[in-house]
């Protein structure tokens, strides 16, 4: 049986990684912690999100920390995470387990390492940052990891019980392929369709104010995440939202035409027969334009 981590280091103390961070330290978890902002470090520390911190990369690039880290986690922007893990390159291929945060994962390209394995935390706020902190964030949400250096099975273990055992999370394996698509469609297309709505509403000059019912409160909520890890999110995982864009400008060009009565609404309504030839439709756009 593999034992437990009881020693982790957060790379990032921002929403994401300061959760992490106190979700572990209250399961009994020894939490180091390292933020290019020198004061989201030392919020940490005064907060008692962490036990002890790291004042550099270089610090942390060091294969002696390979005695007494068990996993390495870089909560830090997509574009951030590739340049983060390159540059702690020492810890590759030792006893550390290295994991991510990051919602894409199709730029993350390493050279062979034995202990690196992508990680998402399907969670998050409209807050941002580490006065966003909240130790409850993760509790019955689901981890996907994807393996895509096929490390071993100890890290593996390592990293799956980490998750649901000192986050409490539910845990599921995924290709990075798979991964990237199915959040392009469950995640990146609602946070891109939220911006636009709220933009077509400025856009009016129309003020919604007390009349937004809680289906427009939702889109500005998610209007309202941090918009540099967004910006990186639609840059890199740019082809898998355009093929889920272009889906939902079909469902939507064809629910313009029943309104508009172009197309006659069938007389018993189904919603199942519908889908299914949009499905259709949508699947043969695909194949003769991607």
């Amino acid at each position: 049986m593999i034992a437990p981590a009881k020693e982790i280091l957060v790379i990032g103390l921002g929403l994401i990684g300061s959760s992490i961070a106190k979700a572990a330290k209250n399961k009994g978890l020894i939490v180091n912690g390292y933020d290019k902002n020198e004061s989201s470090t030392k919020e940490a520390l005064n907060k008692n999100i962490i036990d002890a911190s790291f004042e550099t990369l270089d610090e942390i690039n060091d294969k002696e920390l390979a005695k007494k880290v068990d996993i390495v986690i870089v909560a830090v922007s997509p574009k951030a995470t590739q340049r983060v893990i390159s540059e702690i390159k020492n810890l590759w291929n030792t006893a550390i387990t290295i994991t991510d945060t990051s919602s894409v994962k199709n730029h993350l390209n390493f050279d062979s390492p034995t202990n690196i394995i992508f990680s998402h935390p399907i969670a998050g706020s409209d807050k941002s940052g580490i006065s966003g902190v909240d130790d409850q964030l993760f509790i019955n949400k689901k981890t996907i990891i994807c393996n895509p250096y096929q490390v071993d099975e100890s890290h593996l273990s390592k990293l799956r019980n980490f998750w649901e055992h000192a986050l409490s999370m539910r845990v599921e394996e995924m290709s990075v392929k798979d991964h990237d698509l199915m959040f392009a469609m469950t995640s990146h297309l609602p946070h891109l369709i939220s911006y636009a709505l709220i933009d077509s509403i400025r856009l009016s000059e129309k003020d919604p104010s007390d009349n937004a019912g809680g289906g427009l409160k939702e889109f500005i909520r998610l209007s309202g995440s941090n918009p540099e890890m967004w910006k990186d999110i639609f840059e890199l995982n740019e082809k898998n939202i355009i093929k889920s864009l272009a889906s939902f400008q079909l469902s939507i060009n064809n629910l313009l035409e029943l309104i508009t009565k172009i197309k006659e609404i069938p007389a018993t309504f189904s919603h199942s027969d519908l889908l299914k030839s949009e499905l259709d439709e949508i699947k043969k756009y695909k194949e003769d334009t991607f």
